[in-house]
């Protein structure tokens, strides 16, 4: 054959098709996949019999070709079928033009392979039992990919610090896990080129200072490292991500002041630095952050006051400054940010009166300013501002069915279908309610405060108020925790308190309350609800009490845990008489050895005698 022939002959063989992913093998793979799996998760992909197509569970097929060639894998997502044993891998690895692969939610175990189809862009193994390290490899075998997801695992040991991602990578999710050691430096290779978007390695146990190159990701629109045991200050660099909508560093062991250099973030969303070591003043610089919903730096070492220009933070929806040492009057700041849903000051040092705008939010849900050094009057206005507190907007969703406790905050991340933006949003879960324990604040209780009937927890305990209980708190049908404990009110309990049949909490102990226990059933489930009102009677004893003055009623509840220094028919009680014998005993010892004789007598050296 001439040698010219064979040429041409050749390159027409290696320009003709060739059905490198025939239906027959992505279809012998599938059913391999299957066979894989213990019987129970085979039972669940019972639909693959026949030929391939996308009549099969969870399997989607790309387009077919001009020329009519064989259909291929292009999507596997079995979520949620609770399939179980270790991960199927070299059937998987078969699907030679498999893109997305969705085994989330199952109870896989074993370890992460490194043998997965090449051609995969997302790859979502959450919420399963997979264990073991995250291996170096499984980077460098998907060098397509653009999300991965393996929160919610078993997965331990550190990440090697060559842990790199090729620049395609916009997701990764490594939260919830038990990962430890230092992060890598440079999670994607090439910063300059990165397009990564979102980066979740929140609730694990990394350790270490946050790596200054993580700062040079500037496309980051969310960064979550909460939950871990990161120390150092906060990386200056931090305004570098002028991208960044969610910033969440909570519960570590970060040290430092809040830096100014947070203000280049101005699309800032969420910043969550709750629960670390920070200290210093809040930086006026923050009102740069005109779009921020959610502030939250509890739990730190915040001193100083609320500045003025934080007033600029108009889109303020959930403020929680609790737990710090924020000092002086409250700032007129605060009533700018009239987008308030929650607002939690509590355990400060804040002082002076309640402004009058205080409850003048129309979107507020929950207040809390209790162990505070307030004082003055509750002010008696505004209280018809939110329709949420006064149950005109209906229940607030979120809100637990069961019992009422501290607000809780979630916010939520992911990237969009076209894989350029992130998707925000957050869910407040707290019960509408007011605290104000814990102050020095005084006066009458306002009838304004519990005619407020969206209300479903009110705690007023631990301060110095006095006079009655308004009668219309029998109006107030969604309230479930009521404690006016350890003031000073009195007069009678108001007998529509028994019928508040929502009511799972109540506590009216330590005042000066007088007259009759109300007889109706609803006050049974609290049977120390009225402990320390030496005024209250029941059944027969009323009618004795009677004669009791208001003032040696309260004169009990002023003794505290002594209960009075006279006891029931005359008697001394315990604690007074406790008091009594020690000081005898102690005035006695000192009047003995205050004599030179007796002190020679009493330590005189022993002499022993053998």
């Amino acid at each position: 054959m001439p040698p010219l022939l064979a040429l041409f002959l050749l390159l027409l063989a290696a320009a003709a098709p060739r059905p490198a992913a025939s239906a027959s093998t992505d279809r012998a793979a599938l059913l391999a996949f299957r066979a894989a799996l213990p019987p129970p998760s085979r039972a669940a992909l019972s639909s693959w019999h026949g030929p391939l197509s996308a009549s099969w569970l969870g399997v989607s097929l790309h387009p077919p070709a001009a020329a009519a060639g064989p259909p291929s894998v292009a999507a596997l997502a079995l979520p949620g079928l609770n399939l179980t044993g270790p991960l199927p891998s070299p059937p998987l690895s078969l699907l030679r033009r498999l893109h997305e692969l969705d085994l989330s939610a199952n109870a896989l175990s074993g370890s992460l392979p490194c043998t997965l189809p090449r051609s995969l862009l997302t790859l979502d193994l959450s919420r399963n039992a997979l264990s073991g390290a995250v291996p170096t490899c499984l980077p460098a075998s998907l060098q397509s990919l653009r999300a991965l997801n393996l929160s919610a695992n078993s997965l331990r040991a550190p990440l090697s610090p060559w842990f790199s991602f090729s620049a395609h990578l916009t997701t990764l999710d490594l939260s919830r896990n038990a990962l430890s050691g230092a992060i890598p430096p440079l999670i994607i290779a090439d910063a300059t080129t990165s397009g990564l978007l979102l980066l979740d390695l929140s609730h694990n146990r990394f350790s270490g200072e946050i790596p200054a190159g993580l700062t040079a990701l500037r496309t980051l629109q969310g960064l979550f490292l909460a939950g871990n045991r990161l120390s150092g200050e906060i990386p200056c660099g931090i305004g570098n991500l002028t991208y960044l909508q969610a910033l969440d560093l909570s519960n570590n062991r970060l040290s430092g002041a809040v830096p100014a250099g947070l203000a280049g973030c101005f699309q800032l969303l969420y910043l969550r630095l709750g629960g670390n070591r920070l200290s210093g003043a809040l930086r006026p610089e923050l009102d740069a952050l005109d779009s921020l919903k959610v502030l939250d730096l509890s739990d730190n070492r915040i001193s100083g006051d609320i500045p003025l220009p934080l007033a600029g933070c108009r889109s303020l929806e959930v403020v929680i400054l609790s737990g710090n040492q924020i000092a002086g009057e409250l700032s007129g700041a605060v009533a700018k940010w009239q987008s308030l849903r929650s607002l939690s000051l509590a355990h400060n040092q804040l002082s002076g009166q309640l402004p009058d705008w205080m409850f003048s939010f129309p979107l507020l849900q929950w207040l809390d300013l209790s162990g505070n050094r307030f004082e003055g009057f509750i002010p008696d206005g505004g209280f018809n501002a939110s329709s949420v507190l006064n149950g005109a907007g209906g229940v607030p969703q979120g809100i637990p069915s069961g019992g009422v406790i501290s607000p809780q905050l979630f916010v939520s991340a992911s990237v969009d279908a076209t894989g350029q933006q992130l998707e925000l949003g957050y869910d407040l879960r707290a019960a509408p309610g007011i605290d104000l324990s814990t102050n020095m604040l005084r006066g009458e209780i306002p009838e304004g405060l519990v005619a407020m009937k969206g209300l479903e927890y009110l705690n007023l305990s631990c301060n110095y108020l006095a006079g009655q209980i308004p009668a219309g708190l029998g109006g107030m049908g969604r309230l479930r925790t009521l404690d006016f404990s350890h003031n000073g009110l009195s007069g009678e309990v108001p007998p529509a308190i028994a019928a508040m049949t929502e009511l799972e909490a109540l506590n009216l102990s330590y005042n000066s309350l007088s007259g009759p226990m109300p007889t109706t059933g609803g006050l049974r489930k609290f049977p120390g609800a009225l402990a320390g009102n030496p005024g209250i009677c029941n059944g027969e004893g009323c009618a004795a009490d009677a004669g009791t003055t208001e003032g040696e009623m309260s004169g009990g509840n002023r003794h505290g845990w002594l209960g009075g220094w006279h006891g029931e028919d005359g008697w001394v009680s315990p604690g007074a008489f406790c008091i009594s014998t020690m000081t005898s005993f102690f005035v006695s010892l000192v009047t003995l050895l205050s004599s030179p004789k007796a002190r020679s007598f009493v330590f005189r050296p022993v002499r022993i005698e053998y």
